[in-house]
């Protein structure tokens, strides 16, 4: 039998399941309870170890296979060609494979850690289990071989049984290895040490993938509900009318839940009595039965939540007292379970509601409820917006003096900019800003005129980025500037930003008005960082200050890159 190319020994399973052996592991192997095991294997990638067993049968000349508790060869060497050729053809050696197969195996189940057979064909198996993190998932078996120099008068009589063409078959035989007992069980300690941490680094990498996956979909969830909150807050901040700011929240919180159906209702003056607020997945009729219903404990779970201030989980409305009076409005919108979350202010005073409904009977899990949450805070920002002009104001993302993002708003954006770089892999930059000569116009002419230097300072940033970068006031005379997707290429996003750099400094260098006859000029020191995948939104801002004071030393007006020697 000739030696499998190397990538065949990659798509093992696939030839494998064309191998008659295999089919015959399969009808000899018994059937245990294995669903634990079967979940284990199913995760796992044996496929390096086919050659593995492929050199130990080169070395050795014997094969070796592991085969799981359900007789699926998972990974193995070439067989021995008297086993293929000759003993699996013929009906009277073919029965007792099988039953040397199964015996061996049995063994192995009833807890041996070792095991040798040898088989009603005059040639010998040995097997030892491979336990994985407690469980029995598959066995090891060495063979077939030979402990003596074998009986050439058996064969013969075997031959003639079977109906083997003679030379042929003591030709195969003779290709057959002749083990030293003593060294079967270092043997096969051997190779299930070795089997046995493949396995368990496949394993690893396994749970490491699936916990990357999960990580880069629950950073790609928290980036759209980011972009859904930032577009809502800026409809708030922009005084959007609240019907409207209502409509698009519970519109963009169905699209990244589509198994959600969103309501807001909203409380009204009296205290007492709900209004609609948006529901567009939901029937008008509904809608309408609902709009001036009076709150109390068991109106449903709206008016539950709405009167005592609390979370009503209602997982099957069919089933639950507080619907009981609403089956057929229930029906009317075929919902099956409703969950409502209290809208409260900043004082503990609720608004409205906030409300999920399912088709299904459902329960919503720890974080989907963080999430309601987090929905039932930005529907407060609006309604309090609404109610309140001069609330929404402290609450904005926005520096009073200046317009610029602030501190918060910048945190947001530049988290948006990690993940954004991390997805498309282009350079983002951060530009830590401090004027070195604004003290003394503070000491000699006042904080109002500071003020309006300030003012001036805001507006030329703003005036030499793009549209989609950032600009905020991070405190006193200290601005950064966020420069988000850059390129690709390192070298192209290092020049670009050396040039807004220098940009930067020339325009806060030429000189400001303090008065009609008074001008006052500032230069300013500059730290760049340039960055792609980083997640350690401190950090950055810290390499950012570090290279900052780096120029502020150097002088001269000029920008400077950070460092590790910047840093220190």
């Amino acid at each position: 039998m000739t030696a499998k190319s190397p990538h065949l020994h990659r798509e093992a399973n696939l030839i494998q399941m064309l191998d008659p052996l295999s089919s015959d592991w399969n009808k000899a192997m018994p059937e245990p309870d294995t669903t634990v095991t079967r979940t284990l294997v199913a995760a796992l990638d044996f496929s390096r170890l086919n050659a593995l067993f492929e050199n130990f049968l080169q070395v050795m000349n014997v094969p070796i296979a592991l085969i799981d508790l359900q007789g699926k060869v998972l990974a193995s060497s070439r067989w021995q060609r008297a086993c293929i050729q000759f003993h699996r053809q013929a009906s009277p050696t073919l029965g007792r494979c099988l039953e040397s197969d199964k015996n061996l195996a049995m063994q192995l189940q009833q807890g041996k850690n070792y095991s040798i057979y040898r088989c009603g064909n005059g040639l010998t198996d040995c097997a030892t289990p491979i336990m994985l993190e407690g469980e029995h998932i598959a066995n090891l078996f060495i063979g077939q071989f030979f402990l003596n120099e074998p009986s050439t008068e058996h064969f013969i009589a075997q031959a003639k049984e079977a109906g083997f063409a003679q030379d042929d078959y003591m030709a195969a035989l003779a290709e057959v290895a002749i083990v030293d007992e003593s060294k079967l069980p270092a043997m096969l300690n051997m190779l299930g040490l070795l089997a046995l941490q493949i396995t368990e680094l496949s394993l690893t990498n396994d749970r490491y993938q699936r916990s990357l996956q999960h990580t880069e979909q629950q950073v790609t969830q928290r980036t759209q509900e980011l972009q859904m909150q930032n577009q809502i807050l800026s409809q708030i901040s922009e005084g959007v009318a609240l019907k409207t700011i209502l409509h698009n929240l519970v519109m963009q919180v169905e699209q990244l839940n589509p198994k959600m159906i969103c309501s807001i209702l909203l409380l009204d003056t009296d205290g007492e009595t709900l209004r609609h607020g948006a529901a567009p997945s939901l029937p008008d009729a509904y809608n309408e039965a609902l709009d001036g219903i009076k709150t109390g404990v068991g109106v449903g779970s709206c008016g539950t939540a709405a009167v005592t201030g609390e979370t009503v989980i209602v997982d099957n409305i069919e089933t639950h007292p507080y619907w009981q009076p609403y089956q057929a409005l229930a029906a009317l919108a075929d919902v099956k379970a409703c969950w409502s979350q209290p809208v409260k202010n900043a004082q503990g005073e609720v608004l409205g509601t906030f409300a999920i409904y399912h088709n299904e009977p459902t329960a919503p899990s720890p974080e989907l409820l963080k999430q309601i949450v987090a929905y039932g805070n930005l529907a407060e920002l609006a309604i309090s917006r609404s109610l309140s002009t001069s609330q929404i104001r402290q609450l904005a993302f926005y520096d009073a003096l200046t317009g610029l993002a602030n501190r918060r708003l910048l945190e947001e954006h530049l988290l948006q900019a990690m993940s954004s770089s991390q997805r498309n892999q282009k350079y983002c930059g951060l530009m830590f800003i401090d004027l070195d000569n604004f003290k003394p116009v503070n000491d000699l002419f006042g904080h109002k005129v500071g003020d309006t230097l300030l003012i001036e300072v805001a507006k030329r940033l703003t005036t030499t980025v793009r549209s989609a970068d950032t600009v905020a006031r991070f405190g006193g005379d200290e601005f950064i500037v966020l420069l988000r997707d850059i390129d690709t290429d390192t070298k192209l996003s290092r020049l670009y930003m050396q040039q807004i750099a220098l940009k930067i400094a020339q325009e806060l260098s030429r000189p400001y008005p303090l008065s009609d006859n008074l001008m006052h000029q500032c230069a300013c020191s500059i730290g760049l960082v340039l960055f792609q995948n980083d997640n350690d939104y401190d950090e950055l801002l810290r390499q950012a200050d570090s290279a900052m004071y780096q120029a502020k030393r150097q002088g001269s007006n000029q920008p400077c890159w950070y460092s590790a020697q910047t840093a220190e």
